[in-house]
Formats: C-alpha cells, structure tokens, sequence
C-alpha cells in the first residue's frame, strides 16, 4: 500500500515538473540535470531527494540501507523519470567510489553532489572508544571529502556543477555535552569545504556547508555509544527536515558558502553569523 502511495506522489510531482518545464518556469535550469544524494532512505536525505524529483532532476539515490530508497527509485522510474540507487556503506572507503561509478555509468555526468549521510556517536570524551569514533569520521567527514575529491575533475571538465555538505549548526556553536565527536565531524566539514570552496571557484564548481539545527529525522534513534538511547527519541519536536531541503535548494543559488537552512537561519540572521 505504501508503494502504491509513494508511486502516484512520485508521478504527480514528476507531472508538475513537466508541466513546469513546458510552461518556461525559471527553475527549468534544474530539468534533467543529474544529482547524486547521499543518506536518501530517510530525513533530510529524503526530502532533497523529494525536491530533486519536483525539479525533472536525474537522481542517483545513495544508502546502507536499501529499502526506502530502492523502493522511491522505483517509483520515479515507473512515473517516467530517471533514477537509480546504489547501496554502499560509507563508512569502507572501498565501496565509496561505486557512487560516483554508478552515477556516470547512468548519466554520463553529475551536476550536484549533495554529500548528506551521517549518524552520531554520543560519547564523553572520557568514554570514547577509537574504533568507533574513528567509524564516524569515515561516514561523516572522510566520504563526504572522498566523494567531492572524486566529482571536481568530472565536474571541471563539463564547466562546472555544485556540491553542497550537509553539516550542523554544531559545527559552528559549542556542543552539548556527549556530542563532541558528532560536533568535531562537522567542524571539520566547515573547515574543510570553506577552502575547497575558494579551490574550486574558478573551475565554476561551487560548494557549500549547510548547518541546519536539530531535526525530526532517525538520527537519535540510530544512535550509536555508551550514551544513546534508542528508545528515546529527542528528535520528537524537532524541525520538519522538509523546511531545511527547500531552504537548501533556495540557498545554493546564492554566495554564502556556509549557509543556515530551517528555522536556525531566522537565529543566525539575528545575532549574526560566526
């Protein structure tokens, strides 16, 4: 039943995408150009994923788990548009460049690379065990980095493209205490992608970190360390992750490189951004 569901969503959204196209609508720009989203099975992940169908786009539909994101895949072919998934944990560095294979291998190139996928070890520092955080950084820092290091030269020789991060507001604000090592991943995506971002810039490829506040996606409940508790979920009365997705696609077209999508952009604007 859900199929169901999520394939008449998928062919009405594809509908309006066409519809739009043919109308002349200024986000044409967005029609068939092809974009690769990492963490596509649920939250913020999805609905990127969501827009990018809205939009005519290509889309290569990248997670651990196959479900949901085979599943929309799919639908989107059924409704007449393109997209393919590809499985790979992240977290081994030798299934990462399956992403980029299987995106040219599709479409023969890629237009945006929205590095998204992550979870959160939640650990003091006293109880950290290395392994684990060491896991972490490869999802959350090493592939996004792996991943854009392997799109720049696909991405220089068709004039340029754009690849977006999906960090946290905790990349640039002190953390609560246990979400230091989720924390320090992404201060080193705003650390990392600010240079990348001047690197790149006269090859036409423009790059962004996005740090959106908390969000009701599966990320407390996926939890993982001495401190995680998967029956509670404190994402409960969290931001929906579909007000973050628009404000992304909006704030791409703009010349921030690192940019406050959902509600925590009205508190940044406020006080003034770090």
């Amino acid at each position: 039943m859900r199929t169901l569901l999520l394939t008449t969503l998928l062919a009405c959204l594809l509908l309006g995408a066409a519809t739009s196209v043919r109308a002349g609508d200024s986000e044409n720009r967005y029609a068939d150009r092809v974009i690769v989203v990492t963490g596509t099975s649920s939250g913020l992940g999805r609905e990127l994923a969501v827009i990018a169908i809205e939009r005519g786009m290509r889309l290569v539909l990248v997670d651990k788990n196959p479900g949901p994101s085979k599943a929309m895949a799919a639908a989107v072919r059924e409704a007449g548009g393109e997209a393919v998934f590809v499985q790979v944990d992240l977290a081994d560095p030798a299934q990462r460049p399956r992403v980029i294979e299987a995106a040219m291998e599709a479409f023969g190139r890629i237009d945006y690379l929205f590095n998204n996928a992550g979870y959160s070890y939640l650990a003091l520092l006293e109880q950290m065990d290395l392994a684990e955080a060491h896991r972490l950084f490869e999802v959350n820092y090493w592939a996004y980095v792996d991943l854009a290091q392997r799109v720049i030269p696909i991405m220089r020789e068709q004039g340029g493209g754009t690849i977006m991060n999906v960090a946290s507001i905790l990349g640039v604000r002190p953390s609560p205490p246990g979400l230091g090592h989720y924390a320090a991943t992404k201060h080193a995506l705003v650390g990392m992608f600010q240079a990348a971002a001047r690197e790149v810039a006269d090859d036409g490829i423009r790059v962004f970190v996005a740090a959106p506040a908390g969000m009701r996606t599966n990320i407390a409940r996926n939890s993982t360390g001495p401190l995680a508790d998967g029956g509670r979920d404190r994402a409960d009365d969290w931001e929906d992750p579909a007000i973050p997705a628009a404000d992304i696609f909006e704030l791409i077209e703009g010349d921030e490189v690192v940019v406050y999508p959902g509600y925590i952009g009205d508190v940044v604007a406020s006080e003034g951004a770090d």
